[in-house]
């Protein structure tokens, strides 16, 4: 199993100061996420509670009025697709419609031939 954490946020807040928490699942990063901004977070964790699924990591940066720097998901354990190219890799990121994951062609960018990603939907197996 890899060292690095499952979840991890790193938020910079309106001063400039960048926050990094982690936490192997989400009740552990859930609860870093509140040890790290004390009382700010309880709107978060009650949110999340109402609504019953997991926050994306830009909803709680903007929740503790912070902007999203980086976003690190481990690899899914589902096996890696393939084409044509090799085993494609699993990137993830966040974007203005929230977080995205997907399956990328191991080939350069910009190679004229290079496969189109593999959207991995929210709740879809190899979501992380």
């Amino acid at each position: 199993m890899s060292s690095e954490s499952t979840f991890v946020a790193n938020v910079k807040t309106p001063k400039g100061t960048i926050l990094t928490v982690r936490g192997d699942d989400w009740s552990a990063f859930s609860k870093n996420v509140s040890d790290a901004v004390a009382g700010k977070v309880e709107s978060v964790i009650g949110a999340l509670e109402e609504v019953m699924s997991p926050m994306s990591i830009s909803e709680i940066a903007s929740a503790v009025g912070g902007t999203v720097t980086a976003i690190n998901v481990a690899a899914p354990s589902t096996p890696s697709p393939s084409c044509k190219h090799g085993t494609r890799k699993h990137k993830a990121g966040a974007s203005g419609k929230g977080p995205w994951q997907a399956w990328m062609c191991p080939s350069a960018k910009g190679t004229s031939d290079q496969c189109e990603p593999i959207w991995i939907k929210r709740g879809e197996p190899g979501w992380v």
